[in-house]
């Protein structure tokens, strides 16, 4: 049996995965701070990067200066337009920097789309399991997109059946489209997009996601709206038993 842990980074998000396969990271900002959850061996079997913001890929250059390596990298499939306000040139080139620095050392590149077929898993390494629920090509294409339209939201699926759902920074536009295409994507454990903000807080997929537990990864005073009070009411409302925050709760930890 694994483990799976929401760290607590302030505004920012990390999550490490262990499992029977090796160890896996879904954003990675201040990964530093929970080096010891890291392998000794200092071989990573794979970090998903949510989006390229650097409140979620930060940690990778902690990883390229002490060493790491990362069999894959999955990663959005962004492309970004001169004069892009949803993500800044110079964090733009620093997270291609990071990337090509793991690339030009071996390790694999993926930038996924919402999966084609749910008859099996988008990955299933051994121990553990992923699913791409989005980004929907249709939004992270169009001629109006943003990064956050762009943004992977993760299934992780342990040997013991639970289910957790990873939402990096989706947009409201994709979570409406997950809501509307796709079958009990939830039911176990939510994290929530964007730290908690209400701009990415769409009722319907929350009502939909059925979850008994939702974390949501944030810390208060950093940015006036986050957390949202229509987000974390949204929230308290739907999750069956309870809504932690990882600025009053601290990290937390599920076996998978």
């Amino acid at each position: 049996m694994g483990k799976i842990q929401f760290c607590s980074v302030g505004c920012g998000d990390c999550t490490v995965i262990q499992a029977s396969s090796g160890t896996y990271l879904v954003d990675c900002h201040r990964i530093d701070e929970y080096r010891s959850m890291l392998p000794a061996s200092k071989k990573l079997k794979g970090v998903f990067i949510t989006h390229q913001h650097r409140d979620h890929f930060s940690g990778l250059d902690y990883l390229k200066r002490n060493g790491y390596s990362i069999e894959y990298l999955v990663y959005a499939p962004y492309t970004r337009r001169r004069g892009d306000a949803s993500v800044e040139l110079d964090e733009w080139n620093e997270f291609n920097r990071l990337r090509d620095h793991f690339a030009d050392r071996g390790t694999k590149t993926r930038t996924p789309y919402r999966q084609s077929s749910w008859d099996k898993p988008w990955w299933s390494p051994g121990g553990v399991k992923f699913e791409i629920l989005a980004p929907f090509k249709s939004l992270a294409t169009s001629d109006t997109r943003e990064l956050h339209d762009a943004c992977l939201v993760i299934g992780v699926y342990g040997s013991n059946g639970r289910r957790f759902l990873i939402t990096g920074d989706a947009s409201d536009q994709s979570l409406r489209k997950i809501a509307d295409n796709t079958q009990n994507f939830c039911n176990d454990v939510l994290r929530a997009s964007h730290h908690g903000s209400d701009n990415n807080a769409d009722l319907e997929f929350i009502k939909k996601s059925n979850a008994d537990y939702t974390v949501v990864s944030t810390e208060s005073g950093v940015y006036s709206n986050v957390p949202g009070s229509t987000a974390m009411r949204r929230y308290r409302d739907n999750t069956k038993k309870k809504v932690y925050r990882t600025d009053k709760d601290g990290s937390l930890a599920w076996n998978i």
